[in-house]
């Protein structure tokens, strides 16, 4: 017995169903790219100016590298392109962190860096894998 097909079956209940698809990412566009030179300056950079005794805003990891991307605002081009599966990063800082840790301490100012370890998401992973021949190229 096959499942109905929702579209063609003309019964309430079939015609009352929403369709739910998944569309992935096809494309990230990555427009600038700053390779810090160590863990401990990617935590500087994220920390200096974060409230003594608070967290900055997470980072990620994935792959051996540590990076944070920003976005832009959602401008009616930049929506467009999600919605077309295109993804804009303004710039993503990273540098390389072998081993993943939940978070880092800058002992200066007591201000801890969250690290979201995302290398279960298939989109993340190929990001520090390219970031990763990005630092072999140079």
């Amino acid at each position: 017995m096959y499942w109905p097909d929702p579209l063609n079956d003309t019964t309430d209940f079939f015609r009352n169903m929403v369709i739910i698809r998944h569309q992935p990412i096809n494309e990230i566009i990555i427009h600038e790219l700053v390779k810090v030179n160590s863990i401990e300056d990617f935590l500087s950079i994220k920390t200096n100016n974060v409230p003594l005794g608070s967290s900055a805003p997470p980072a990620r990891w994935a792959d051996g590298i540590l990076y944070e991307p920003q976005g832009f605002p959602p401008t009616p081009e930049i929506i467009k392109d999600q919605i077309e599966g295109k993804i804009h990063f303004a710039a993503i800082e990273y540098t390389e962190m072998p081993q993943y840790k939940q978070y880092l301490k800058n002992n200066n100012n007591n201000v801890l860096l969250p690290i979201i370890d995302m290398s279960h998401n298939e989109a993340t992973k190929q990001i520090a894998q390219w970031l990763k021949g990005q630092i072999i190229s140079k």
